[in-house]
C-alpha cells in the first residue's frame, strides 16, 4: 500500500516538473532575442577639428559665392543702366539731328520758294519782244498789265531803248514797272486813249510833267 502511494507521489512530482519545464521552454521561445547593442565609434579631437575646419570652409565658400553673385548682379545692373543711358543719348541725338535736318530742309524749301518767287518776279519784271509785238500788245499780256492802254508806262521805263513807241524790235528786253502810283496809271491810260497834242518823242520825262504842253 505504501509503495503504491510513493509511486503515485513520484509520478505526480515528475509530471509537475515536466509541465514546468515545458512551460519554461514555451515562454523562452515566445520572447524576442535582445537587439545587439551597436557601439558608436568614438570621434577623436583631430577628426572633430577637421570637421569644423571643413564646415567653416564650406560656409566661407557659400558666402563668397553669394558675394560674387551679388557683385555680378550689380555689374549687370550697372551695365544695363549704362547701355540705357547711351541709348537715350543716341535717341536724343538722332531726334535732334532729325529736327535740324527737317529745319534745314524747311529753310531750303523756303529759300528755294523765295528764289523761285524772285525769279518769277524778275521774269515778270522784264519782257523780251517777239516778232509782231507792240507796246500795246505787251501791256495787254496777262502777266504784264492786262490793260493795253497802260503801254505808256512801259515806254517811260524804257525810253532809252525806244526811239519811237510805235517801233520796237524783236529781242529787245524791256523792264516792266510794278511800282507806280494810281495817278501815273491814270495819266498813261488817258494819253493812250487820247494821244494828245504832244508826242512821246519829246521824251518820257516831259510826258510825266504835270500840265506839260508841247511847244512848236
Amino acid at each position: 500500500m505504501k509503495n503504491n502511494t510513493f509511486k503515485s507521489l513520484v509520478i505526480f512530482c515528475s509530471a509537475v516538473l515536466l509541465s514546468a519545464l515545458l512551460f519554461s521552454m514555451v515562454s523562452c521561445t515566445k520572447k524576442k532575442p535582445p537587439e545587439p547593442v551597436v557601439q558608436k565609434p568614438s570621434v577623436s579631437a583631430e577628426d572633430e577639428a577637421r570637421k569644423r575646419t571643413e564646415e567653416e570652409a564650406r560656409l566661407k565658400a557659400e558666402d563668397e559665392a553669394r558675394a560674387k553673385a551679388k557683385e555680378e548682379a550689380k555689374r549687370r545692373a550697372d551695365e544695363e543702366a549704362r547701355l540705357k543711358a547711351e541709348e537715350e543719348v543716341r535717341l536724343k541725338a538722332e531726334a535732334k539731328a532729325a529736327e535740324e535736318a527737317a529745319k534745314a530742309e524747311e529753310e531750303t524749301r523756303a529759300k528755294a520758294k523765295e528764289e523761285a518767287k524772285a525769279a518769277e518776279a524778275l521774269e515778270r519784271a522784264s519782257h523780251e519782244v517777239v516778232k509782231g509785238e507792240s507796246l500795246w500788245k505787251i501791256a495787254k499780256h496777262k502777266d504784264v498789265y492786262e490793260n493795253p492802254f497802260m503801254w505808256p508806262i512801259i515806254y517811260k521805263a524804257n525810253h532809252d531803248k525806244i526811239n519811237d513807241p510805235d517801233l520796237i524790235y524783236p529781242k529787245q528786253v524791256f523792264s516792266i514797272p510794278r511800282d507806280f502810283s494810281s495817278a501815273n496809271k491814270d495819266k498813261a491810260v488817258h494819253h493812250a486813249r487820247t494821244r494828245g497834242e504832244w508826242s512821246l518823242h519829246d521824251g518820257s520825262e516831259k510826258y510825266w510833267e504835270s500840265g506839260y504842253i508841247k511847244t512848236k
